[in-house]
């Protein structure tokens, strides 16, 4: 079982899915439906995948639902809600009802304050009573927010999406995994290697940062890594194909046949819900 644990399913269809905030650069420009991710996969090998709502459309979480409804067999979904709003806990509640499993948490884009400000607890607080694995999409210098976000929640699942490498203007200067190391001592958080195109500087197979992997599912242990190729790549990474990055760890990466299979779907198999 290959899952991609890390992809955006979204319509370029603006009218129908408007942006968040129409005069931002951010937005849609390439074809991200299903039916486009669902061809890749296939071409690929790939069985399942999991999606997250694209930021473009802030707390509007449509194009997600829409285009995972039909296709629950394969696709799992993680959503976006405003951590702000005493409404968000209801709101989340009511999507996980309409089959979502997952929720994305981060600072940037529409939402600025620290990831552990009190007014977003109802939120932390609502998402671990029901038991979704949550996303957290922050940089290193979060990392201190996002910990006293663990040792609240110990019986939650966290990811560490991109492990602190989210885009370019937010990624360290110098390749380092070592605030990403230090928060695998909470046996709640799992790793998400999706960082390889951005840390890089020589493009696949990405072998200059093959020592980051490395040292992460050696610190996290392959039960806790998992891969995804962050779909569309014509939107997030158009110097790879989608194929490229799913061989990085069925093939190119050093790793043995028990890693590859937890990091390849065994760790997210356990993360979210898909419909059999």
């Amino acid at each position: 079982m290959i899952i991609d644990a890390h992809t955006h399913v979204f319509l370029e269809d603006t009218d129908r899915y408007p942006l968040a905030d129409p005069d931002s650069g951010y937005r849609p420009t390439t074809d991200g439906s299903a039916a486009k991710l669902r061809s890749e996969m296939d071409a690929a090998g790939v069985d399942r995948a999991f999606t997250i709502t694209a930021g473009f459309y802030g707390w509007d979480n449509s194009s997600t639902l829409d285009e995972h409804r039909g296709n629950e067999s394969w696709l799992a979904a993680g959503v976006l809600v405003d951590p702000t709003s005493p409404d968000g806990p209801d709101t989340l509640s009511a999507l996980v009802d309409k089959g979502v499993s997952g929720i994305r948490i981060q600072r940037h884009l529409f939402y600025h304050r620290s990831l552990d400000d009190p007014i977003s607890t109802p939120l932390w607080t609502r998402a671990a009573d029901l038991n979704l694995t949550i996303d957290v999409n922050a940089t290193h210098e979060e990392y201190g927010s996002v910990e006293n976000r663990l040792k609240e929640f110990p019986n939650t699942r966290f990811i560490l999406d991109h492990c602190g490498y989210v885009s370019g203007s937010l990624a360290p200067d110098k390749n380092t995994i070592a605030p990403v190391v230090d928060l695998a001592r909470y046996p709640n958080v799992y790793a998400k290697l999706t960082f390889l195109p951005l840390a890089s500087d020589e493009g696949f197979p990405f072998r200059d940062v093959h020592w980051m992997v490395r040292d992460l599912v050696d610190a996290f242990g392959p039960q806790r890594c998992l891969f995804g190729t962050n779909f569309p790549q014509a939107q997030y990474s158009p110097n790879e194909s989608y194929s490229q990055l799913v061989e990085c760890f069925g093939e190119a990466i050093d790793l043995s046949e028990e890693e590859r299979g937890w990091i390849l779907g065994g760790t997210a198999e356990g993360l979210w819900k898909w419909e059999d």
